[in-house]
């Protein structure tokens, strides 16, 4: 019996299997990447086209094969990314400004000048009539109390007749109350009782006038009291406690305590003390015509 003739063509032997040659090349001719393309008498092929004997495979208009430079190229600089050459998206390239910073005061006169500012002489009368009510209520009622209920502390108990609740209290009465004094006054009526009694107020240098916000009235309250005398009680804890020349050091503290009330006397043109500057205060004169 004569065999059929073979479908693939010639010198492709005989049979429906795959065609000799490249055992690689699986599958039916002409349908994948293996097959024969219709120079070889197959099919027409349905994968890309094949390449040429001996030459590169043939590419279409607009295919590209790998590379920044072809077609469809990939990641490279056409597609842009978080670069210098950004728009909008990226940070501040060479021909991008940064965004404008908001205007600042104008140079000239604070604001402040215009108001009827108080002396420092009178601002000392002031204060010392605050710390008279207070230090002296304080350790005319408050030390009785503590002495009485731990009894006078003598120099063989503690060994310096300063004893620890002793301490705390003097801290209390030199510090926490004075703060709290002034805190609640100043955040109430912007003054306390010996300010009422000369005649000042204490207001906001910028806005120049403005009452005191609660927040700024406590700031304020804190430096000039607690501030001031955490270093006076600091050493001497470590004078009384640890080693007696560090009572030295107080002198120092007070020193610098000094100069920062002090300071309003050269200060222009607001006449502000350290506190104030920091809380960004004035204290003006109500009865200045």
């Amino acid at each position: 019996m004569s065999q059929p003739p073979n479908p693939y063509g010639p010198g492709q032997g005989g049979g429906y299997g795959p065609p000799s040659g490249n055992p690689h090349q699986g599958g039916r001719p002409g349908y994948g990447p293996g097959g024969q393309g219709p120079a070889q008498g197959g099919r027409p092929g349905y994968g890309p086209p094949q390449p040429a004997q001996g030459g590169r495979p043939p590419q279409r208009q607009g295919q590209g094969g790998p590379g920044p430079a072809q077609g469809q190229g990939g990641y490279g600089p056409a597609q842009g990314g978080y670069g210098a050459g950004q728009g909008a998206q990226g940070g501040y390239g060479p021909g991008q400004a940064p965004p404008p910073r908001p205007p600042a005061r104008p140079a000239g006169p604070h604001p402040a000048e215009d108001l009827a500012l108080a002396a420092p002489w009178q601002r000392a009368k002031a204060r010392m009539i605050d710390a008279g009510l207070t230090w002296v209520a304080g350790f005319a009622v408050l030390f009785p109390i503590v002495l009485g209920a731990i009894g006078a502390p003598s120099k063989e108990d503690s060994g310096s007749g300063w004893s620890t609740p002793v301490l705390w209290t003097t801290f209390f009465v030199m510090a926490v109350i004075p703060f709290l004094y002034e805190a609640i006054q100043l955040a109430v009526w912007g003054r306390t009782l010996g300010k009422r009694w000369i005649g000042l107020r204490v207001v906001l240098a910028d806005p120049a006038g403005e009452p005191l916000p609660i927040t700024t009235a406590v700031w304020r309250s804190a430096i000039n009291n607690l501030g001031y005398q955490l270093g006076i009680f600091f050493f001497l804890l470590l004078g009384v406690k640890v080693w007696t020349p560090f009572l030295v050091l107080d002198f120092v503290v007070v020193a610098g305590i000094l100069a920062a009330y002090l300071w309003a006397i050269w200060d222009r043109p607001l006449f502000q003390a350290i506190h104030d500057r920091y809380a960004g205060t004035v204290v003006v004169d109500d009865l200045a015509e």
